[in-house]
């Protein structure tokens, strides 16, 4: 009986849960945390841009599929740069989907949008 009632109190992970109170954590500051929203919303303004032309020119969406399944990642990028994206960015293609990773391009900003579409 003893050892029954002792396996369902036992805490496996951390047998001291009343330390946790004391532990202290620093100012929440946000001035980062909005910037690197603020520098999401213009990428994902730029995505949007690249999409509504791959969506509504089916001449440019053909170049597109075609420059990457050629596996020509100059003209991918000239093509992606014609749409109106100026951000830095990254593509990969597979026979299933494109993925476009559109990047702020600075260390302090760690804000990325990730595009990816299927064909």
């Amino acid at each position: 009986m003893y050892n029954e009632q002792y396996r369902l109190n036992w805490v496996p992970y951390y047998p001291y849960p009343h330390v946790y109170p004391f532990l202290r954590y620093p100012p929440v500051e946000v001035t980062r945390f909005q910037r690197s929203a603020h520098t999401s919303c213009q990428l994902m303004s730029e995505a949007q841009i690249l999409l509504e032309k791959v969506q509504g020119d089916t001449n440019f969406a053909h170049e597109l599929k075609d420059a990457a399944q050629k596996n020509d990642h100059s003209h991918l990028e000239m093509l992606i740069r014609s749409a109106g994206v100026t951000s830095s960015f990254h593509t990969a293609f597979t026979p299933d989907a494109i993925r476009i990773d559109l990047t702020a391009g600075n260390e302090d900003n760690c804000s990325e949008v990730t595009v990816k579409l299927c064909w």
